[in-house]
């Protein structure tokens, strides 16, 4: 398997696990890995996540596909998914990334789970932002993360100011006034 021939393209990961992302992959040879990451073996990165050459059972270009999500076979899929499980910081590299569709894909994940993720935002920011650091450890059978209001208004703010897609800006704001209305209506319960 040539992985750096998928650079810069749209793919399908198929993990040895049995997991399948898509996005836009970019190549990571193996002097690169290992000095970023201490692992000495060629990878893809579809950020926010590393595939490994040994964790790839198979790799596809989508560059042909377009169907009604264009290359991608949904609105969004199991990468967005897991980013919002992860919580804000990995929601922040996504819409870090400048890649517009994959923000959307974000922005429709965040839209379409918007219950489940406002029930377990917490208000603020993350404690890092502010020099202090987390005093509960963490329970490493819980693979969510934190998702801070604070941050995720911040983040949004920035797509509705900085991007120049006016999808993504329609989505960001829409996501805001959702927050919105969401902090409105906490207010009243308590």
């Amino acid at each position: 398997m040539n992985l750096e021939s998928f650079n810069d393209k749209c793919v399908r990961i198929v993990t040895t696990c049995g997991e399948v992302f898509e996005g836009i992959a970019t190549y990571d040879d193996r002097e690169y890995a290992f000095h970023e990451y201490g692992r000495d073996q060629e990878a893809l990165r579809i950020t926010p996540i590393l595939f490994y050459k040994d964790e790839i059972l198979s790799v596809i270009s989508l560059e042909d596909v377009n169907g009604p999500f264009g290359h991608y076979s949904e609105k969004y899929g199991l990468l967005e998914k897991k980013c919002l499980e992860w919580g804000t910081d990995m929601i922040e590299e996504v819409f870090e990334s400048e890649d517009d569709i994959q923000i959307l894909r974000m922005l429709a994940c965040i839209n379409d789970n918007f219950q489940s993720f406002a029930d377990r935002a917490v208000p603020g920011m993350a404690p890092w932002r502010s020099g202090s650091s987390i005093s509960e450890p963490e329970d490493s059978d819980n693979e969510q993360g934190p998702v801070y209001l604070g941050e995720l208004e911040n983040m949004l703010g920035i797509l509705v100011k900085y991007n120049s897609n006016d999808e993504v800006i329609k989505g960001a704001k829409s996501l805001l006034e959702r927050l919105a209305v969401e902090k409105a209506n906490a207010r009243l319960t308590k």
